[in-house]
């Protein structure tokens, strides 16, 4: 058997993965770790935490994520989260490849994600994940940026290593519903980007190959659009205008520019998502609409 271990503020909690051979989707966590992450707070679904990995991998041995008992640890490949659930989730349909059980109680569990929850936004919230008793890995060099392809495969691995500085402009910029505005949209683009692309990165025989690049090309027109034009996120704009230009010259297979692109937009949209105070914008939203189950 084959265990995880979870790191979270100084405490290390193990996490039990499930006997299957072949996973795909366990071949690339595991090679993906030892990994820092980044945790994010549930925005519907509510009752679990996650963080965004790269790992594209498809469904497997499909199971109805509120059929999950508190503990589970799964992986949502239309957004390439891994979770953890801690209590009944209260809403959101989907189908999850579980990959594990997280051991002891998850009380503690349920106290951080209260607190994060609380909090996200205004400090970032960190964990860690490796393999139990592994060895140390060396990460494969990036790619030097001599093509435009390069340059996009090495722009995705930099985005996964550390939050990128324009990130930071964003933050800082000021003007009338700034940097809110800015910071709702970019999160929404590069995840409209992210999900528009993986639906045709997971069903590769729905549509010819001249739909799929239209499709793929409009998304991140639209994308440039938004998180480029109106955000002012030029390195994002610069990434998805090197990734057109590899669809255009039509040198590299399609389903490898997708992965990269997919990859690219899921971070950044958790990077921008990380710095949103979902809890207070909730309860105030809740507060405009004279509701009042408002938690204080």
């Amino acid at each position: 058997m084959t265990t995880l271990i979870f790191t979270c503020e100084g405490q290390d909690h193990e996490i039990e993965l499930i006997d299957r051979p072949a996973s795909p989707t366990l071949a690339q966590l595991t090679a993906w770790l030892p990994a820092t992450i980044t945790i994010h707070c549930a925005k519907i679904a509510g009752c679990h935490i996650y963080w965004p990995s790269p790992i594209l991998a498809d469904l497997e041995e499909a199971t109805d994520i509120h059929r999950l008992p508190p503990g589970s640890f799964l992986y949502y490949p239309d957004r390439q989260y891994l979770e953890i659930i801690y209590d009944e989730l209260q809403a959101e349909t989907a189908a999850v490849t579980h990959l594990g059980q997280l051991k002891g109680d998850v009380t503690w569990l349920r106290d951080y994600a209260s607190r994060q929850r609380r909090e996200a936004g205004s400090k970032p919230f960190t964990a860690s994940l490796r393999l139990k008793d592994a060895a140390p890995v060396t990460q494969p060099a990036l790619p030097e940026p001599d093509t435009v392809w390069h340059r996009v495969q090495r722009a995705r691995r930099l985005a996964w290593q550390a939050e990128p500085t324009e990130i930071a402009t964003l933050l800082a910029n000021t003007g009338h519903n700034i940097p809110f505005g800015p910071m709702a949209t970019a999160d929404g683009y590069f995840r409209f980007v992210q999900e528009s692309l993986w639906q045709i990165w997971a069903k590769p025989d729905a549509y010819g190959d001249a739909a799929r690049r239209a499709i793929a090309l409009n998304s991140m027109q639209l994308g440039i659009s938004r998180i480029g034009h109106y955000c002012h996120l030029s390195q994002s704009e610069a990434f998805l205008n090197d990734a057109i230009a590899v669809v255009n010259a039509a040198e590299v297979p399609l389903q490898d520019l997708l992965a990269e692109v997919i990859l690219y937009s899921s971070r950044m949209s958790n990077w921008v998502d990380a710095h949103i105070p979902w809890f207070p914008a909730n309860e105030l939203t809740k507060r405009s609409l004279g509701r009042t189950d408002l938690i204080l």
